[in-house]
């Protein structure tokens, strides 16, 4: 993505896709999450934005965790691997905050219908203080899970015809350090 207008780019070949093209589920929950994240701007009514004590590292491997724990739901329906972006871009949040954008993809076999998988990514998070999820209907790529969290963290995730599910995240906003761009991959 471009860190600076929140545009997809590709993903390389060489991770996440196996080969694979971008497919419109996948753009789409590509822009949902832009959509997501820039409507929502980093902070809920009432929070106050990006947190001073959180490092853009520290945002990231919080993010990672929870993309992990939420495929953990998974885990029983025979997922045989799971596949983690390693880096992400950044979105910006405002002018001087910055939230790390990762995706997480694993194939399912087919016992679940594309309704249960999105109600199954919407519920993993849904019961902690602070998270919200709804499961909303999408042409371009069936049942959608937007899942919000905390200070803008936020995941959106669905299933393709190939059983392919891939989570979308951003993480809370936080400020660079000296040394960070906002234009290179973390």
């Amino acid at each position: 993505m471009d860190a600076d207008r929140g545009v997809a780019r590709p993903v390389p070949r060489s991770r996440m896709t196996r080969g694979r093209t971008l497919t419109i589920g996948g753009i789409a929950i590509a822009l949902a999450l832009a959509v997501t994240v820039t409507a929502g701007g980093c902070a809920r009514a009432g929070e106050t934005g990006a947190r001073s004590d959180l490092t853009l590292t520290e945002a990231k491997a919080e993010t990672q965790a929870l993309e992990s724990s939420i495929a953990d739901v998974f885990r029983s329906d025979h997922v045989a691997s799971v596949e983690q972006r390693q880096e992400g871009v950044l979105l910006s949040c405002t002018e001087d905050l910055y939230r790390w954008t990762g995706a997480l993809e694993f194939t399912l076999p087919g016992a679940l219908s594309d309704r249960d998988v999105a109600e199954r990514l919407a519920d993993a998070l849904d019961s902690r203080d602070g998270w919200s999820s709804e499961v909303q209907a999408w042409e371009t790529g069936g049942p959608t899970a937007v899942v919000s969290g905390p200070q803008g963290l936020s995941f959106v995730g669905n299933v393709d015809e190939d059983r392919h599910v891939t989570i979308a995240s951003a993480s809370r906003c936080v400020a660079l350090s000296g040394d960070e761009s906002p234009f290179s991959t973390y």
